[in-house]
């Protein structure tokens, strides 16, 4: 693949990484210190990036399911 698509992928993984980096301490700032409260607080910024990514199937599958009615 081209040197273009290379630095394309590199900048996704560096985004990536960031937002964890940024999430993390976020996190770490709002936790009480105990590691279940932190990662209770992790579990749940996961759960809620999970949902964020899977509306857009779930609208879609909608959609398809109410014009096939």
């Amino acid at each position: 693949m081209g040197e273009k698509w290379q630095e394309k992928q590199h900048h996704r993984e560096q985004t990536v990484k960031e937002a964890v980096e940024a999430a993390d301490r976020i996190i770490l700032d709002g936790s009480d210190g105990s590691v279940e409260e932190t990662d209770y607080l992790t579990a749940e910024v996961a759960r809620k990036f999970m949902e964020k990514a899977l509306h857009p199937f779930s609208r879609d599958l909608l959609s398809k399911d109410i014009k096939e009615d």
